[in-house]
């Protein structure tokens, strides 16, 4: 109920209105509040649409930088894999703009920059992006600029690495494509991963690098170390019966520059080499040239190997002549009567030489291993075989060679990259005393490749990595062997290299994948 006192008031306020209408008409404009939601709903859609259009720029600013991170991710580690290469920078840019192409959402790209730090073995990249807004315009943003930047270092597992290297006399030969000798390609491959390895640095506690240069045979001495016959030295073992001539014996001999123990004494003008550890008596049962370190096989001691003597045949005497003439004498060639020629040689040809290099083992120079590489020589034959096992005596911590560290505390690698233009070629005066006949046979090849095979078996059971490259050579016989004994029949592991470059790049390859690489920002 409405009280007097209110429609008096009312009645008043109708005659104000009608002397001063214009009063009312501003007072009744304040008052109304109808159709003011509409007004905040105008408002309020202005703001959303604004936010919303603020977060749809926003949202591709944040797609091109993800990009762009994903690129450069890219890019680092494809540097890192060609760090020390002259095409470095430009594969770079490669993978970069493969993985972020121009015109990418409309953005522009600045970069990327790189810096590279070769000594502690990091690449940097950073990359900028202005992406062009949409709605953000009208509130006087023409873009948005991302950053993004990745650095990737090279970080190398412990390894023990050996590089077992054919030196027979093809490898003096011309390698295709090029105007220098097949060795001497093999050695500028070997330089270049050396130094993919060692990086910037001179030596590395946790990296060690071995060389075994071979042909017919394996020269046993340390490389570097004079051979003093006056030096030599006996030591006392366990009576055993030596399985070269069948005799009782207690001592094995050592020379003063080697740690490999001799079924014999090296005579005065011992070379360095020994043969192969097989008798060829009784099939595969009683032989250690596809067995590690001194050992017993089937009850057959091997307490160590016999020394290739220089000599006659017969040496007058000299007994053994005949079972260790594996080396040619002095002036063969002009001394055609008897004396002239190897023990092993008895149709008149001769022997081949044991190669003047000898082994490197296991050590952390970079100069010193690289020394190594570069003394090579080429000449004399091929026997695979002894090349992978001595490769194998020098990569284990057990004897005789004993640089390697046993049972490591931290996380390792163990490699052996084995190089050949050849096929195994039985001759006078090889690792097998000529035992399989000759590489003109195919069934003397086979038997041993066969042993190569089996060699090979017995060195990946230990979890040791096999890198075989096959060298100018394409028998498809020789491949299949040579994919067979390498870790797995494709790369990384097994390379035919048809030209230097070939090899260089086939090298270069087995070294990034023996280096870890890891985004580090």
């Amino acid at each position: 109920m409405k009280t007097s006192d209110s429609l008096g008031f009312r009645r008043w306020q109708s005659r104000l209105c009608q002397w001063r209408p214009l009063r009312c008409f501003g007072r009744r404009l304040l008052e109304d509040d109808r159709g003011a939601t509409a007004v905040y709903v105008v408002l309020g859609l202005t703001v959303m649409i604004a936010a919303m259009g603020t977060g749809l720029d926003a949202g591709r600013a944040y797609i091109v930088k993800s990009r762009l991170s994903s690129a450069l991710d890219a890019a680092a580690l494809a540097g890192g894999l060609t760090m020390f290469d002259a095409t470095r920078d430009d594969d770079i840019r490669k993978y970069f703009r493969v993985n972020f192409p121009d015109g990418f959402m409309g953005a522009t790209i600045t970069g990327p920059s790189i810096t590279v730090d070769e000594g502690n073995e990091t690449v940097f990249l950073r990359a900028t992006a202005n992406v062009s807004t949409a709605v953000m315009q009208v509130m006087g943003y023409d873009s948005i600029t991302v950053v993004a930047e990745t650095e990737v270092t090279r970080k190398m597992k412990a390894l023990d690495l050996v590089l077992s290297m054919d030196i027979s006399g093809s490898m003096s030969e011309t390698a295709p494509g090029s105007h220098q000798s097949r060795l001497a390609a093999a050695q500028a491959a070997a330089k270049d991963l050396i130094k993919i390895l060692y990086g910037g640095a001179d030596t590395k506690d946790l990296l060690k690098i071995g060389l075994v240069p071979w042909n017919a045979k394996v020269n046993v001495m340390v490389e570097g170390q004079a051979y003093v016959h006056g030096n030599r030295r006996s030591e006392a073992v366990a009576a055993f019966t030596n399985p070269e001539n069948g005799q009782n014996q207690t001592v094995v001999w050592y020379a003063n520059n080697s740690p490999v123990p001799l079924l014999f004494e090296p005579p005065p003008g011992w070379k360095g080499c020994v043969f192969n550890r097989y008798k060829n008596s009784d099939g595969d049962t009683n032989d250690a040239d596809t067995h590690e370190g001194p050992t017993t096989v089937n009850g057959v001691s091997w307490p160590g190997w016999a020394p290739s003597y220089p000599g006659t045949y017969p040496a007058a005497g000299d007994p053994l002549s005949l079972l260790l003439g594996g080396e040619p004498v002095n002036n063969w060639y002009n001394n055609w009567d008897i004396r002239g020629r190897c023990g092993l040689a008895p149709s008149g040809s001769d022997c081949v030489a044991c190669p003047s290099v000898g082994i490197t083992p296991l050590q952390s120079s970079r100069g010193a291993i690289t020394s190594a590489v570069e003394t090579l020589t080429a000449g004399g034959n091929t026997n695979i075989p002894a090349g992978l096992a001595w490769a194998w005596e020098v990569l284990t911590p057990a004897a005789p060679f004993s640089e390697a560290v046993a049972n490591p505390t931290y996380d390792r690698d163990q490699a052996i990259v084995l190089l050949t233009d050849g096929i195994n070629c039985p001759n006078y005066g090889d690792g097998y005393k000529r035992v399989f006949g000759s590489c003109n046979s195919n069934s003397a090849r086979d038997k041993m490749d066969a042993r190569l095979r089996k060699l090979a078996a017995n060195i990946k059971e230990q979890g040791i990595l096999v890198y075989a490259i096959q060298f100018v050579d394409s028998d498809a016989d020789q491949i299949a062997l040579m994919k067979d004994i390498a870790t797995a029949p494709e790369a990384p592991f097994y390379y035919y290299a048809p030209t230097g470059d070939a090899l260089k790049s086939a090298f270069r390859e087995i070294a990034n994948h023996l280096s870890e690489l890891r985004l580090s920002k």
